[in-house]
C-alpha cells in the first residue's frame, strides 16, 4: 500500500514589498456542499443553528469557516469546517482540500495590484464580497476579508503560475507608486 504525504502547493510562497505582501496559505480543509433537490431550506436551517449561512452570489460568509458560492446550488466551505452530521441525506459533499490553493494579499497597495489583475471593479471584492474571475487566464476567487486584506483562491495545479502573476503585478505597482 502506498503512503501519501501532504505537500504544500509551492516550495516557497512568500513575497513582500513595502505596503504589500503575498503569502501562500497553508493547505486548509475545503469542502463543497450541494443540497439535494428540495432540501435547500432544511440545509439552511441546520447551518443557521451552527452560526453559518449560505451566501448569495458575489457574497462571502466570513469567520472561522469561510463560505463562498461556487455556482447555482453549490457552496465551498473552507477553514474550520462545521459538524455536518445533521446534513446526512440532505446534501452531496465533495472534499476539495487538495483542489485549491490560497494566497493572502495584505497591505495598502493590494487594491492597486488587484486593479491590474481583476477585470471587476474594486467594490466587487471589498470585505465580505467574493468575485469569481480570471487572473492570467486562471479561474480564481478574490475574497475580501478585511480592510487591506484579501484571499485569492485558484487551482492548486496552477499555484506557481498564479503566484508569478501576483508577484509581477506587485512589482508593477511598487515601481509606479511612492514607497
Amino acid at each position: 500500500m502506498f503512503k501519501l504525504t501532504e505537500a504544500p502547493a509551492l516550495r516557497t510562497g512568500k513575497y513582500e514589498l513595502m505596503q504589500l505582501s503575498i503569502e501562500l496559505l497553508d493547505n486548509t480543509p475545503r469542502l463543497s456542499i450541494a443540497p439535494l433537490k428540495g432540501e435547500l431550506e432544511q440545509v439552511q436551517k441546520c447551518l443557521q443553528r451552527q452560526g453559518l449561512s449560505l451566501p448569495a452570489p458575489t457574497e462571502a460568509s466570513l469567520g472561522p469557516c469561510v463560505v463562498l458560492p461556487l455556482g447555482q446550488g453549490q457552496w465551498l466551505f473552507q477553514g474550520v469546517l462545521p459538524n455536518l452530521e445533521s446534513l446526512d441525506g440532505l446534501v452531496a459533499l465533495t472534499d476539495q482540500s487538495d483542489a485549491w490553493c490560497g494566497f493572502a494579499l495584505r497591505g495598502s497597495k493590494a487594491p492597486l495590484m488587484l486593479e491590474r489583475l481583476v477585470a471587476n471593479a474594486p467594490a466587487t471584492y471589498s470585505s465580505g464580497k467574493a468575485v469569481r474571475t480570471q487572473i492570467e487566464h486562471i479561474g480564481c476567487w478574490v475574497v475580501g476579508l478585511a480592510q487591506n486584506e484579501w484571499q485569492v483562491l485558484g487551482p492548486r495545479s496552477s499555484a506557481q503560475s498564479l503566484f508569478d502573476a501576483l508577484k509581477h503585478a506587485a512589482d508593477a505597482v511598487d515601481a509606479l507608486t511612492d514607497n
